[in-house]
């Protein structure tokens, strides 16, 4: 008996994603836009900063540059993001083309005191964006071992011209 109420405590810990802050669903953003109109990121505890380049209508350069902080694993992100527009002060998230769009399963690598870089494009999923400032949103989890990870929200500002 004491082993099934183990298991079914280890199985409703799994189920919830370990909860906390910082847990999937959750969606507090982490950077706020600079004159450039890239993120500059406030005191994050992992160290890391997302940064759009090379931004067109269909898609973008993301630089996801880690310094300092205190991860206690490693930090990695998917291939899913979301994509917001600013309008009135307020984000709205855009609504994609595909009712149920399909992601890939990649798990990305951020290196430790470095820069990694993801060619986002999102044509198939949004079209192409009219002018206007918009942000891309990214999960990104600190791994320490299967069912034992953190995970965050974070936004890279852009404006499509």
């Amino acid at each position: 008996m004491k082993e099934c109420i183990a298991l079914a405590l280890f199985l409703a810990l799994l189920l919830t994603g370990c909860g906390g802050p910082g847990a999937a669903g959750e969606r507090a953003g982490t950077g706020s836009r600079g004159a450039s109109g890239h993120v500059e990121a406030l005191p994050d505890e992992w160290g890391l900063t997302l940064t759009a380049e090379d931004v067109t209508p269909m898609g973008l350069n993301l630089h996801l540059a880690q310094s300092g902080g205190r991860p206690t694993g490693e930090l990695e992100t998917g291939s899913y993001f979301w994509l917001e527009r600013e309008s009135g002060g307020a984000w709205t998230e855009l609504e994609p083309l595909a009712e149920d769009p399909a992601w890939t399963m990649e798990a990305y690598l951020i290196r430790a005191e470095g820069d990694t870089e993801l060619e986002v494009k999102w044509a198939a999923l949004y079209g192409e964006l009219p002018a206007g400032s918009y942000r891309l949103g990214k999960e990104v989890t600190d791994f320490r071992a299967a069912g034992d990870f953190d995970r965050r929200t974070y936004y890279a500002y852009f404006t499509v011209a």
